[in-house]
């Protein structure tokens, strides 16, 4: 059938009408108007008419679709109902205790209901007296800056990390693409060789990297003892190329 706008259909009922619903008087009185080329064709104007005639309209009749019964209305009210009561189940697990396709159970969640998977976010534990505290840090700072106002500029900030000596990749920040699972597997030692590093930083600039090693240059682990040889041996010798008045 020629594809026809809704007015070039309501055109071709109503010329159909108005020539004593003649097929061929049809066909020819639209040529005239819309053109040989562009004009339908005999054929199309009879399908056209019946589906007029059975159905009282000229638009597209929608296909059914055929009803998921695994992406069902009940089925979706009963995961989100465990969602919200166990928002931490795993796509398996839940799937296993719903009895829903695994697959199935991943469009009803993120097609049907829109949830989307997020990550826990880890941070300090704070004990009962932490809160004390650090309203007593606060003020203790608050009272160091107004004695001097420059305070702030001697605070230095330091951390130490551990670097793997062997190319070691997070593998949360690893993806390959393809169209098909590579199978890659990436093997490592159990205990890979890695060195720690420390390193600060103020508003004089940077202070370091120092790495924990003993004499051999073999990575030790920090302790109290290995940070105060740190301090005392590194850290207050490194102030000698700053500008440091007070």
């Amino acid at each position: 059938m020629v594809r026809l706008s809704l007015q070039e259909r309501v055109l071709v009922v109503k010329i159909f009408y108005c020539h004593s619903e003649s097929y061929a008087e049809t066909v020819r009185h639209l040529r005239h108007i819309m053109g040989r080329n562009e004009a339908p064709n005999e054929s199309t104007v009879r399908r056209l008419m019946l589906k007029f005639k059975q159905t009282g309209s000229v638009q597209d009749v929608k296909t059914p679709t055929r009803q998921r019964s695994r992406r069902s209305r009940l089925n979706q009210a009963i995961v989100f109902d465990s969602v919200l009561t166990s928002p931490t189940t795993s796509l398996r697990r839940r799937s296993q205790q719903l009895a829903i396709p695994l697959s199935s159970l991943y469009r009803i969640m993120k097609i049907d209901l829109h949830l989307h998977p997020y990550k826990l976010q880890l941070t300090q534990e704070l004990k009962a007296g932490d809160r004390g505290k650090r309203r007593q840090f606060v003020e203790w700072f608050h009272n160091m800056q107004v004695e001097d106002a420059d305070f702030a500029m001697k605070i230095i900030f330091s951390d130490e990390a551990h670097f793997h000596m062997s190319g070691f990749v997070n593998k949360q920040n690893c993806r390959l693409w393809g169209t098909e699972n590579p199978q890659q597997i990436e093997q490592r030692q159990m205990h890979p060789e890695r060195v720690t590093v420390w390193c600060g930083f103020w508003s004089g600039g940077v202070i370091g990297p120092y790495f924990f090693q003993d004499e051999y240059e073999n990575t030790v682990t920090v302790n109290g003892e290995r940070y105060r040889d740190m301090i005392t041996e590194f850290l207050w010798p490194a102030f000698n190329d700053f500008d440091i008045t007070n």
